[in-house]
């Protein structure tokens, strides 16, 4: 049964990798930051903006989960806040080298008509022919037909989050990064998305360490 369980594995993610996503990011890093002396990084709790429509204490909850597992995947010391405190955005904080907060701005689901079409495609049939002979023999043969498609109802799902990371000492902003995702043929599928946003950041953050380190 293992393999039939990796085959189900398999279908499953060339599923959703076949969904079309469209992504927008605006990201900026201080050029004259030294990365290199960042060990310890503050990462303060996922916030939601009041116009981001998500407004499930459940699915805040599972963001919240998936925000700190993606930031705890970079090889640096990764640093939470006192219980019951908020670091404010811009305040030095010596608990740390770097703060990171992030801010879910837009959770959306949406849907939009796709006209319907019709398209020439190619059919295969197999005839029987008759030979001077008398014999037969079966060949195959193409044509077109014209199929149509009628309108259809493509849903879609939307996550925007923007991230900022400060000094610690001085808490001057030296990154940041907003990035908006859309998959098509989606509906409720903002968990997955959101995911794959954190991920992309804390893993850019980890290589520009990295690099920074071996410079």
């Amino acid at each position: 049964m293992k393999w039939w369980r990796c085959l189900m594995a398999t279908v499953c993610l060339l599923a959703a990798l076949a969904l079309p996503v469209r992504a927008e990011k605006i990201e900026w890093a201080d050029s004259s930051y030294d990365f290199t002396k960042a060990r310890r990084v503050l990462v303060c709790d996922l916030t939601v903006n009041p116009k981001a429509e998500l407004t499930d204490d459940l699915a805040q909850k599972v963001a919240q989960e998936e925000y700190l597992k993606t930031a705890a995947r970079p090889k640096y010391e990764l640093v939470r806040p006192q219980p019951g405190t908020t670091p404010a955005p811009g305040t030095p904080n010596p608990a740390a080298d770097l703060c990171v907060t992030a801010e879910i701005m837009k959770w959306h689901d949406d849907s939009y008509i796709k006209d319907g079409y019709t398209s020439e495609e190619t059919r295969t049939e197999t005839r029987e022919r008759k030979h001077p002979d008398g014999t037969k023999t079966k060949e195959e043969y193409t044509y077109t037909v014209p199929v149509y498609y009628p309108p259809q109802t493509i849903y879609t799902s939307t996550v925007r989050v923007r991230f900022v990371v400060y000094d610690g000492k001085t808490g001057k902003r030296v990154m940041e990064k907003d990035e908006q995702r859309e998959r098509q043929n989606s509906r409720h599928g903002q968990q997955g998305i959101f995911g794959r946003i954190s991920k992309a950041f804390f893993d850019d953050l980890g290589k520009k360490m990295k690099q920074e380190a071996e410079e």
